[in-house]
């Protein structure tokens, strides 16, 4: 399920280690997820939000900013000089989708985690290349079930299904 989300950059904070003592990076169990870390050079580096069209928010900082002080409350007003975002991939069960077509092999659908998965995958994808596909085909052996609704219905299904998991989080 191709799902947008967004990252905003704030500029330098004077106290960035009271938000994140540990200098871990972040990740929520919402839905939809929000995630974050601390940069080298003390900005707070925020991911939330979506979107279930290709169109990027006319300004994306505004867009990401209720989501950020609403976990960070004193960062209200803060500068965020920098904003991106783009199109992710969601499976339904959370897991990249690896895979092997005859010779070819693939792997998506990073759900928000692509930082750390993609990274393992290019890890099993290298180790599968060079003749170990043990750990490669554990994962490919999970691969997510066919959406539901076929060609006609994917596509209302997907906004539908979004739609109710984003409002669970929320109320």
């Amino acid at each position: 399920m191709p799902v947008a989300n967004y990252v905003v950059a704030t500029e330098p904070l004077i106290d960035a280690k009271a938000l994140i003592p540990s200098d871990a990076a972040v990740s929520d169990s919402r839905f939809v997820v929000n995630y974050y870390r601390l940069t080298a050079d003390g900005r707070l580096l925020f991911g939330g939000g979506e979107r279930y069209t290709p169109d990027a928010p006319r300004d994306i900082a505004a867009f990401v900013r209720p989501y950020l002080e609403a976990v960070f409350p004193r960062l209200r007003g803060a500068r965020m000089p920098y904003a991106w975002g783009g199109m992710v991939s969601v499976t339904q069960t959370r897991l990249p989708h690896l895979a092997r077509y005859g010779e070819v092999y693939a792997a998506h659908g990073y759900s928000g985690m692509g930082v750390v998965l993609s990274t393992l995958a290019g890890k099993l994808l290298v180790d599968a290349l060079a003749g170990d596909t043990a750990r490669f085909d554990l994962f490919a052996d999970v691969a997510p079930p066919a959406f539901p609704g076929g060609t006609a219905l994917r596509g209302p299904l997907h906004v539908l299904g979004m739609l109710w998991y984003a409002l669970r989080d929320r109320l």
